[in-house]
C-alpha cells in the first residue's frame, strides 16, 4: 500500500511500549483501521495534541507488508472536540460515539455516510451542549445504516399492528412487541415518540436542534435504540452503563 492521505476521526488511542501509541481511526476514504504513531508519547512529539480522542484530523499512513497495523506518518488537526468534554455529560456522550463506532463499523470498510454522521453529531454536541437529541439521531442512523432498523408499526412476534399504543422492549430486544407478547417488565415506546423519531431523524440534525427545545420522549427513544445496538453487538456497552444516571 503506498502512502495515503485521508481525513479521519480519532476514536481511541492505546499505549504501545514506552513511547508509541496505537490509534483507532475512522477514516473517510479507508474505513475504520488501526495505526501506530511512533514516539507519540514523547514530550516533543510531532503529533502534539492531534491524536486526542475524537479529534478530526488529516493523516498520512502507509501499510507494511504482512503487518496488521498501519504506520501513521503524519497527522494535522482539522477540528478539535476536546474542550466540549469539560461537561461530563457531553464527555460521556462523546465516548459513547467512539465505543459504538468501534463495535459497529467493520474494519477497512468505507462508509461515507457514517463518517458524515459522526462529524455532524460531534459538532452538535460541541455547539449545543445538548445530549439526548444528538445521541438519538446518531443511534437511529447507525442502526439504519447498519441494516438492522426494526419495524415500528407491527409486533415482531405476532405481526399485530402496534397502533397508537406503540410497542414494548426489554433487555436483549432487537425489535418491538405488542402488549400481549411483551416480556415481563418490558419498557414502552409510544406511537407518538416513534412518529417523532421518524420525522426528526430525517431532517438535518442542525435544523432539528434549531427548534426551541427537545420534544418529549427523546430519552425514551434513545434508550430503545441503545438496547438494539447492544443486542446487535452481543456485548454490553461500557459507556451506556455510565450514562444511565448521568444522561
Amino acid at each position: 500500500m503506498p502512502l495515503r492521505e485521508t481525513e479521519a476521526i480519532v476514536l481511541r488511542t492505546y499505549r504501545l511500549g514506552e513511547a508509541d501509541k496505537i490509534a483507532s481511526l475512522f477514516t473517510r476514504q479507508l474505513g475504520r483501521l488501526r495505526a501506530v504513531a511512533r514516539a507519540a508519547l514523547r514530550p516533543k512529539s510531532r503529533y502534539g495534541g492531534t491524536l486526542e480522542p475524537l479529534s478530526y484530523v488529516r493523516i498520512q499512513i502507509f501499510e507494511r507488508e504482512n503487518r496488521d497495523l498501519l504506520h501513521l506518518n503524519s497527522a494535522e488537526l482539522i477540528e478539535s472536540f476536546f474542550n466540549m468534554q469539560a461537561d461530563y455529560r457531553v464527555q460521556l456522550a462523546a465516548q459513547y460515539l467512539a465505543e459504538v463506532g468501534e463495535r459497529l463499523l467493520p474494519e477497512r470498510e468505507v462508509n461515507e455516510r457514517a463518517f458524515r454522521l459522526f462529524l455532524a453529531v460531534l459538532r452538535a454536541l460541541k455547539t449545543s451542549g445538548e445530549v439526548n437529541r444528538p445521541l438519538l439521531y446518531f443511534d437511529y442512523w447507525m442502526v439504519r445504516l447498519g441494516g438492522f432498523l426494526p419495524e415500528f408499526a407491527a409486533c415482531a412476534s405476532c405481526g399485530r399492528d402496534l397502533g397508537e399504543e406503540g410497542g414494548y422492549y426489554a433487555r436483549g430486544s432487537e425489535s418491538l412487541l405488542c402488549r400481549d407478547c411483551k416480556h415481563p417488565g418490558g419498557l414502552r415506546v409510544s406511537a407518538a415518540v416513534l412518529a417523532m423519531v421518524r420525522a426528526a431523524c430525517h431532517m438535518p440534525l442542525e435544523k432539528w436542534l434549531a427548534q426551541e427545545k427537545a420534544p418529549p420522549g427523546c430519552r425514551e427513544a434513545r434508550l430503545f435504540f441503545e438496547e438494539i445496538i447492544e443486542t446487535h453487538t452481543e456485548k454490553k456497552l461500557i459507556t451506556r452503563q455510565m450514562m444511565e444516571e448521568e444522561v
